[in-house]
């Protein structure tokens, strides 16, 4: 097994920060090759942006991944999440989910919710072993394919 896979590279520049626009077609083009997520227009992800609510996380320079959410109250809901394939099991995806965390917390967030298809199996380990519980499921929620959600939240421990 390569010792490279699930880790960053040691000596890799990662940066976690909010989406500009200038971010929206190396997101949407994260978007296409991951059908783990929901497809969203470059639309949706420039608006998005423009409220501060997604975020890339940067590797050597390149757009790894994005993350965007959603603040309601003192809630958080992660919308979307989604790692370039080339990137994936180096931890992009806990760095932006653990970044989403901690400014939700520092928001005042007290719970940090999320859904996943049900067949995603690493995603909700991943989710699990950063806190989160599973708390119910969606029937038929997904399409193409059909597929149920498995609802997970986060309760901020400091609270």
């Amino acid at each position: 097994m390569d010792p490279t896979v699930g880790k960053i590279n040691a000596t890799a520049r990662v940066s976690v920060r909010v989406m500009r626009a200038s971010d929206i077609s190396a997101a949407h083009s994260i978007l296409k090759e991951s059908p783990e997520a929901s497809m969203w227009s470059r639309e949706s992800l420039l608006e998005s942006a423009s409220r501060g609510i997604a975020l890339v996380v940067e590797l050597d320079g390149s757009i790894a991944g994005i993350l965007v959410g959603r603040a309601a109250a003192d809630e958080f809901e992660i919308l979307n999440l989604a790692v370039g394939k080339a990137w994936r099991r180096r931890r992009a995806a806990s760095r932006l989910v653990a970044d989403a965390v901690a400014r939700a917390q520092s928001a005042g967030a007290t719970q940090v919710h999320l859904e996943v298809r049900a067949s995603n199996a690493g995603a909700i380990a991943l989710y699990e072993k950063m806190g989160f519980r599973i708390c119910g499921r969606r029937t038929n929620y997904y399409r193409e394919p059909v597929e149920d959600a498995v609802l997970l939240v986060f309760h901020n421990p400091k609270q």
